[in-house]
C-alpha cells in the first residue's frame, strides 16, 4: 500500500487552484420601494402600461394578485477574459396596499435578478453573486412620474439600496 507525502497533497491543490475566497451572495433582499396616494388596482394598472410603453418596452411576463414579473431588460455586463459579457435583467414589482388606507394609497416594491452570459448564443445563466440594486432603483425612477398622474399629492416615502 502506498502513502500519499503531505507535502505532495499541498502542492496538488495549490496547483489545482482551490480558492481561498468564495463570492457571496446578495442576501439583504433588498428593493426600491416608494409609496404613492393612489389606490392600488389603479396603481398596478399604472405600471402594467409603463412597462409596456416606450422607453421600457419589458412589458409583463407573468401576473399574479399584485405581482408582476416583467419581460427581460438587456445591458452590457462586466469585461471578463478580454470580452464584454452579456447582462440581462428582470424585475418582481410587488404592488402592496397601503395598511391604513388600503383602498387609497399603495406601495411599489421593484427587486431585479440578473442572467449572464459570456457570448451569443450560450446558455443564460442566473447568478445571484450579481447584485444589481441600482437597476431596480433606476426602474422606480423611470416609472415614478407615470405613477403619480393624477395623485393628490406626491410619495411621502421613498427607500432604495445604497
Amino acid at each position: 500500500m502506498r502513502t500519499v507525502c503531505p507535502l505532495m497533497t499541498l502542492l496538488a491543490l495549490t496547483l489545482a487552484g482551490c480558492a481561498s475566497t468564495y463570492p457571496t451572495a446578495d442576501t439583504r433582499m433588498e428593493g426600491a420601494e416608494a409609496e404613492f396616494d393612489v389606490p392600488p388596482k389603479v396603481l398596478l394598472a399604472r405600471v402594467k402600461q409603463a412597462l409596456a410603453e416606450p422607453p421600457l418596452n419589458i412589458g409583463v411576463a407573468e401576473e399574479n394578485k399584485g405581482s408582476i414579473l416583467t419581460g427581460y431588460q438587456s445591458f452590457a455586463g462586466a469585461v471578463h477574459v478580454a470580452r464584454r459579457w452579456q447582462e440581462r435583467t428582470r424585475y418582481r414589482i410587488r404592488v402592496i396596499p397601503d395598511f391604513d388606507q388600503p383602498t387609497q394609497r399603495g406601495r411599489v416594491v421593484i427587486n431585479e435578478n440578473t442572467e449572464q452570459r459570456a457570448a451569443e448564443g450560450m446558455k443564460w445563466e442566473s447568478t445571484e453573486v450579481l447584485p444589481r440594486p441600482e437597476r431596480a432603483a433606476d426602474l422606480l425612477r423611470q416609472l415614478r412620474p407615470r405613477l403619480e398622474q393624477g395623485s393628490p399629492t406626491p410619495a411621502t416615502r421613498t427607500s432604495s439600496p445604497s
